[in-house]
This record gives C-alpha cells, structure tokens and sequence, in this order.
C-alpha cells in the first residue's frame, strides 16, 4: 500500500469520526437548519452532483451491476469516505503500476 493510499484512508477514518462524532452529538437536528440557508443548499446539492458523477464511474469500471449499486448507496449515505475505499481497492485495477 502506498503512502497516498495510506493518507487517504487515514483521512476518510477521520470524516467518518467527525460524522459519527456530529450525529451522536446533534442527531439531525440541525438538517432543516442546513436546507434553509441558502449556502447549505449549494454545498448538499454540489455533494450529490459529486455521488452522481462518481457513481458514473463506480457504474462504469465494477463489473457487478448489483455490486456497484451496494457502492453507491453506501457513497451517498456516508460520503467521500466511501469514494476513496473504492480507490483503494480498485486502484490497482484502475491504474497500473507503471514498468
């Protein structure tokens, strides 16, 4: 594993503490607070512009149909911690060594 792979892993377990931190903390709460500013609309519809466009991709390269929407469920219920999972594990696939 390389040392990028390593730092991206690190930083995906890092979002996934800060959000289970916020939603033992907050719960969701504060999600009708987030859709009424017009900043947090933006930032949650340029989110699910990102799931779209890297679901595209999961869709693409995953060779299970059934398979590729577990990653896209799982991309939009928990975020880009789940779009570097499936860069680490399909990396090597996606982007051979160079000789």
């Amino acid at each position: 594993m390389t040392i990028g792979q390593r730092l991206a892993i690190l930083g995906a377990l890092a979002f996934l503490a800060l959000l289970a931190q916020t939603l033992i903390a907050q719960g969701t709460a504060g999600a009708g607070a987030l859709l009424a500013n017009p900043w947090g609309q933006i930032t949650l519809a340029d989110f699910y512009l990102g799931v779209l466009v890297f679901a595209l991709v999961i869709f693409h390269f995953e060779p299970s149909p059934l398979r590729a929407g577990a990653w896209v469920l799982a991309l939009a219920c928990l975020g880009n911690p789940v779009a570097v999972l499936w860069l680490v594990l399909r990396g090597q696939r996606l982007f051979p060594p160079k000789a």
